[in-house]
């Protein structure tokens, strides 16, 4: 029995909450530290690149038969020939690492949040959050929209609550320097990182209601990112006595309400539930399709590694994060932007990004922002 379709807006808040994870709570303190014309500069480039990428991603499923994963599409345009399974499967393996950082880090971040709220032990809180956010297996991809809808709606309610208290209880002016060239860039990195969403993309394509909406609903949830991510920050600055790595620490212990630590331990639930649906079912499906086995099986194969590696590999978050701007890079440059070319190159249909989306100039200039990302990734921010 097929899933049901997903809405318009149940699809836009998949997209936007995707990319709604532990971006949006680093993000602040490198604003921080450049300042308001960096940080708009920065914003606007990446949310262009991202804007270009994913329209990319959604035309390279739309145009491709096996559009089920991300890894089948790629097999259809990209991984055939003599060496086709042996690039599967060097590919597999990078799209795993980047998986599993990912949903390692949603675990890790809802962890630290649990700890602080309740006093039990960080182990004990990283399985708790991993049996909950696995309940929504219990209601498949339509589960995950409906998830998404009200977890983001929840995150800008939060938002626009923290910036009212921001505003009534100012502790400081708004920066508003341009900032070192290798900040901003830096905080590109960081824009670009906190706006990923490419397996939500596909997810969208493949289970919107209405095709005709799907670029609609990408450059939405993707908008909606952007302005949540902007407006959190803008709220850290104005509010917080000192901007702290992990924006909600030090905006709580300024505002001094006992109620918000509360609302900012909801909020970074909230954004880790989000991601790690959109991610878990990503990685189900890529596991399920390579080794036939149904939706549930896939999910626990694939999402329960996560919980041991969380527990007994003690890398920090900064590491996990760095690691998959790696594998992000390596799936976007090397892999998908070849991967869109070859299924759009005779495609007479019309593309999500017009004429203008077969141009080799743009595909290459899109390829090398993408790029620059892990060069960004690297740079530490003092």
């Amino acid at each position: 029995m097929k899933s049901k379709k997903l809405t318009f807006w149940e699809s836009l808040m998949l997209v936007a909450g995707a990319g709604i994870g532990t971006g949006i709570l680093t993000i602040p303190y490198a604003i921080s530290k450049i300042g308001m014309l960096g940080t708009i500069l920065a914003l606007v480039i990446a949310y262009a690149v991202s804007a270009v990428m994913y329209l990319m991603i959604a035309d390279l499923t739309l145009h491709s038969k096996k559009s089920a994963e991300l890894l089948g599409i790629l097999q259809e345009n990209l991984f055939y020939g003599k060496y086709g399974k042996v690039f599967t499967a060097i590919f597999f393996v990078v799209l795993v690492v980047l998986l599993l950082e990912n949903l390692v880090v949603y675990i890790l971040c809802a962890a630290n949040v649990m700890t602080e709220l309740v006093p039990i032990d960080g182990n004990v809180a990283k399985v708790l959050f991993y049996v909950m956010a696995s309940t929504v297996i219990i209601f498949g991809m339509k589960g995950v929209g409906v998830g998404e809808k009200y977890s983001v709606t929840l995150i800008g309610i939060v938002v626009l609550v923290l910036i009212g208290l921001s505003l009534l209880k100012p502790k400081n002016a708004l920066p508003m320097g341009l900032g070192e060239p290798k900040l901003i860039f830096a905080l590109y990195g960081l824009f670009m990182f906190a706006f990923s969403a490419i397996f939500s993309v596909v997810q969208v394509c493949n289970h919107i209601a209405r095709k005709e909406d799907t670029k609609k609903a990408i450059l939405g949830g993707l908008t909606l990112n952007a302005v949540l991510t902007f407006l959190f920050a803008v709220a850290v600055m104005i509010g917080s006595n000192e901007v702290t790595e992990i924006a909600t620490t030090g905006l709580t212990e300024s505002l001094g309400i006992p109620v918000i630590k509360i609302i900012c331990a909801l909020f970074v639930l909230m954004a880790m539930f989000s991601s790690f649906w959109s991610s878990g079912f990503a990685f189900a499906d890529v596991v399920g399709e390579q080794f036939k086995i149904g939706e549930k099986s896939a999910w626990f194969l694939s999402t329960m590694p996560t919980v041991f590696i969380a527990i007994f590999l003690p890398l920090s978050i900064l590491e996990y994060i760095q690691i998959g701007a790696g594998a992000l890079s390596i799936i976007l440059v090397i892999v998908v932007l070849p991967a869109y070319y070859h299924a759009i190159k005779s495609e007479e249909k019309a593309l999500l990004l017009g004429k203008i989306g077969k141009s080799k100039v743009l595909i290459t200039l899109v390829g090398i922002c993408v790029g620059l990302m892990v060069v960004a990734s690297l740079i530490s921010i003092p």
